[in-house]
């Protein structure tokens, strides 16, 4: 007798989507693995900076044709030297001389530290020239932000045949990528629905979302019985593991979490979304770095732009997503940042009220509050503040 599972083949569940050619180009990046990005007849073998130091550069390096080059933010090009125009756009740096992995880390991580005490710290401007990059280019920056890496690529042009290399070579096409992740944030689903009584809530429970490529999943935690027919008292919360799990004091972030949902039980009702979007959407490892910058002198902003990344990262699509799904027509939004409101209004959620949600500051995160109220447009009492981050 044939075992069903004989039969089996993966096939029979389609060709991947693009969300799901995203997904596994991401974890090959993370695990420092080369992939090729493909726009019609041309395609570029990619890796991320942030693996310099693994052995597949050294293979990477003898399957280029000349040197491979380097791609980064405007941000990051800025804060290397560069005379550049910063916000969202994309640079390659190009060099004749041979690449070392330590030069490498140099130009892409500014808390990188040198393996090799006989290596010196570079001068990009005088190594690289500045030479225009392609829509390649920038698909690549987007990947390794997709896969919480530093926003860095080790790029070279594909001079084989391509439907060759791409038999053992995980390769995804310019447009798949785009797809990809606008499908990311339309097709989440409910997995999950449970009631968790809150120490602060006890009438609560969690939804769990999920997007199809099974990625990190969005919570929902409904408070009460909110009425669906009045508008609904909100807080959008991007995930923070220090402050909301440790209680780190560097920020305020578990006490606007633990706030925001007492707030709406004393009000009866409201839903808290905890969206999978750590350090402002630049990742867990990435705010990690952040930090070690602000230690050095930077403010939040700063650091943020020193390693590449824009101010802000977060994409609020999948939150608009899941009120869809709650049928959640109106919102009182509970925050501080205008941004939000205004960020959510464009996406056609009927924002009716901003609802201020402040808490005293420490001598910790007084100057990162500060910076959220004089650079980040957050609605704070300076007067309270010190400019100056402890």
């Amino acid at each position: 007798m044939n075992s069903p599972i004989a039969k089996f083949s993966p096939s029979l569940l389609g060709a991947p989507t693009p969300l799901m050619r995203v997904d596994r180009i991401c974890h090959e990046l993370r695990r420092g693995g080369v992939v090729i990005i493909k726009r019609g007849a041309k395609a570029k073998w990619v890796m991320a900076s942030e693996a310099a130091r693994q052995p597949a550069f050294a293979l990477f390096q003898a399957t280029a044709s000349g040197q491979p080059d380097l791609v980064v933010t405007g941000q990051r090009a800025k804060r290397l030297g560069f005379d550049v125009q910063a916000d969202e756009t994309t640079f390659r740096l190009t060099t004749s001389e041979p690449l070392n992995a330590d030069q490498v880390c140099q130009v892409a991580d500014p808390t990188c530290k040198p393996d090799s005490k006989s290596t010196s710290s570079i001068n990009p401007t005088d190594m690289f020239e500045l030479t225009p990059t392609d829509s390649i280019d920038g698909a690549a920056i987007v990947l390794m932000k997709q896969a919480g890496l530093l926003p860095s690529a080790i790029v070279t042009d594909c001079t084989d045949d391509t439907d060759a290399l791409t038999r053992d070579v995980l390769c995804i096409d310019e447009s798949d990528i785009r797809e990809g992740l606008r499908q990311q944030a339309v097709t989440l689903r409910r997995v999950s629905e449970v009631s968790v009584p809150l120490e602060d809530a006890e009438l609560a429970r969690i939804i769990a979302f999920r997007p199809s490529d099974g990625e990190l999943e969005h919570l929902a935690i409904v408070v009460g019985e909110p009425d669906l027919n009045q508008p609904v008292l909100i807080r959008l919360h991007s995930e923070c593991f220090t402050g909301d799990l440790l209680g780190s004091l560097r920020c305020d972030c578990g006490h606007q979490l633990r706030g925001a949902i007492a707030l709406m039980a004393n009000a009866g009702s409201g839903i808290l979304l905890y969206l999978a979007q750590e350090g402002r959407g630049i990742g867990l490892i990435n705010k990690l770095r952040a930090y070690q910058l602000q230690d050095g002198g930077r403010d939040t902003v700063d650091a943020n732009l020193d390693l590449g990344f824009e101010e802000d990262e977060r994409d609020y699509q999948p939150a608009v997503e899941m009120l869809k799904q709650l049928n959640v027509r109106q919102v009182r939004v509970l925050t501080n940042n205008p941004r939000k409101v205004n960020a959510l209004s464009k996406l056609g959620v009927n924002v009716v009220e901003r609802v201020a949600h402040v808490f005293p500051a420490n001598h910790h995160n007084r100057g990162y509050l500060y910076t959220k109220g004089t650079r980040g447009g957050h609605l704070l009492n300076l007067g309270e503040l010190t400019k100056k981050e402890q």
